[in-house]
């Protein structure tokens, strides 16, 4: 049958990666100028763009704790208490995620940017682009802020075309056009969003190298912290509301690269060794969804941390997508049925109440888990559901005939990065990985349904 449209996509993927290892140069200077400005002049850290861009490094693991979501049209809050960040919760837990709040989000929404800030600036969605990139150049040019905008060549171009060099502009491009990036015989437009996929694997590049800056100038930054072991919630308080650098600790320099080398081999090596070991696992999955959206049932894609490709060019639309499925077990219960299929990404634990409620329903199952290795002392508690189950191997998983599991293989705690001198891992993989994996299933599922 040829190359399969899911290994195009992955041999996509590993061609970005080794773009992005030839950019680093560049992605470094760019860090050392916000490093920069950002401890000698006091600068906020801010992001901007659609929320697809935009929202990732402030929401995931191994985002630096002071970023901001620049956002003109939105009214920043004021930092709520620890008190008040509890009584905005649906629920009160000791290990509460205090990034679940409506305290959290209000208080990370900023209208102006000033001269010592510095901005990330980029788009997922090129319709949202088209839109926003020129009002939110002009406003953030005229307000002095450093800005970073992430971008294709070609709309580097029209920038400089249409705004003209300025000093206080940089660019970080790529070479993906507008639309998908692969070809699925027997469907008319091009599938998977190459331009959203580096978009963030730039932006998460980035991320590494500031840190490293930040190291290089004596600074250890705050980690906005996940729900893992390593992180109990408490840490996330005074890194949302105090401060921005972690005093106490010994700061270890490393060298301009060596962060963004490691999470680069790092993600090269998930890219290739996900699918190698699971091949037969992948190709059935792709099988029942293809079947059951060829028989006129639902298959649902359910899907954490980070991946969101409505209304994204590349996205056929073939999947029922819900973006934050542990909360949507109800509701699966109701809506499913035996001959449908729910496509499961999640994180590094195991979620009884969907899984259950799904099964009862007869519906094929699709899910797909990071395996932990070292079990803490003590389990997290993520909501109202108890203490969190992290499976160390699938074996330890329940065995139906019309479940498949998959192991999704990013890091066991999601943060990649060993910081010198400081204990908890840093930057996410868990937001590639899952993107990765999603966009591969739409490409093996589509390609099937191109041959009926």
């Amino acid at each position: 049958m040829g190359v399969r449209a899911g290994d195009q996509f992955v041999g996509f993927v590993l061609e970005q990666i080794d773009k992005a290892q030839k950019r680093l140069p560049l992605i470094t200077s760019c860090a050392e100028r916000a490093a920069d400005q950002i401890v000698r002049q006091n600068g906020e850290y801010l992001s901007a763009g659609d929320d697809g861009f935009a929202g990732e490094p402030v929401w995931r693991a191994g985002g630096i704790a002071f970023l901001k979501r620049y956002r003109p049209d939105k009214k920043a809050q004021p930092p709520a208490s620890a008190a008040d960040s509890q009584r905005d919760a649906p629920y009160s837990d000791e290990f509460m995620a205090i990034q679940r709040t409506a305290s959290y989000a209000d208080i990370y929404n900023i209208r102006d940017a000033h001269e010592n800030d510095v901005v990330l600036l980029g788009f997922e969605d090129e319709r949202h682009e088209r839109d926003l990139l020129a009002p939110y150049l002009q406003q953030l040019l005229s307000s002095g802020a450093l800005i970073l905008l992430f971008a294709s060549d070609q709309t580097a171009r029209d920038v400089e075309s249409g705004f003209g060099k300025r000093q206080n502009l940089l660019t970080i491009t790529h070479d993906v056009g507008d639309g998908g990036v692969i070809e699925a015989k027997g469907w008319r437009e091009k599938i998977c969003s190459g331009r959203s996929f580096v978009q963030r694997l730039h932006a998460w590049l980035f991320q590494a190298e500031l840190i490293g800056a930040f190291l290089r100038r004596g600074k250890i930054p705050g980690i906005l912290l996940s729900v893992t072991y390593e992180s109990p919630q408490f840490f996330n308080l005074p890194l949302i509301h105090s401060y921005r650098f972690i005093p106490a600790f010994d700061v270890v320099p490393v060298q301009p690269g060596e962060l963004g080398r490691t999470y680069l081999d790092h993600f090269r090596e998930i890219t290739t060794s996900v699918f190698s070991t699971q091949k037969e696992q992948f190709q059935q999955s792709a099988k029942w969804l293809a079947q059951a959206i060829r028989s006129n049932h639902k298959a649902f894609a359910l899907v954490t941390h980070g991946v969101n490709p409505v209304g994204l060019s590349g996205d056929p639309g073939v999947f029922s997508f819900y973006s934050d499925p542990n909360v949507y077990y109800p509701e699966m219960e109701k809506i499913c049925t035996k001959d449908d299929v729910a496509l499961y990404v999640g994180y590094n634990w195991y979620p009884p109440e969907l899984t259950a409620a799904v099964a009862r329903s007869g519906a094929k199952v699709v899910f797909g888990l990071t395996l932990v290795r070292d079990l803490p002392p003590r389990a997290v508690i993520y909501g109202p559901g108890g203490p969190l189950f992290h499976p160390t191997s699938l074996a330890q998983l329940p065995k139906r005939d019309n479940w498949i599991y998959i192991d999704t293989k990013f890091a066991q705690y999601d943060g990649t990065l060993k910081i010198p001198g400081y204990p908890i891992p840093a930057l996410c993989t868990s937001d590639l990985t899952n993107n990765l994996i999603y966009w591969r299933f739409v490409a093996d599922t589509v390609e099937l349904l191109g041959q009926s």
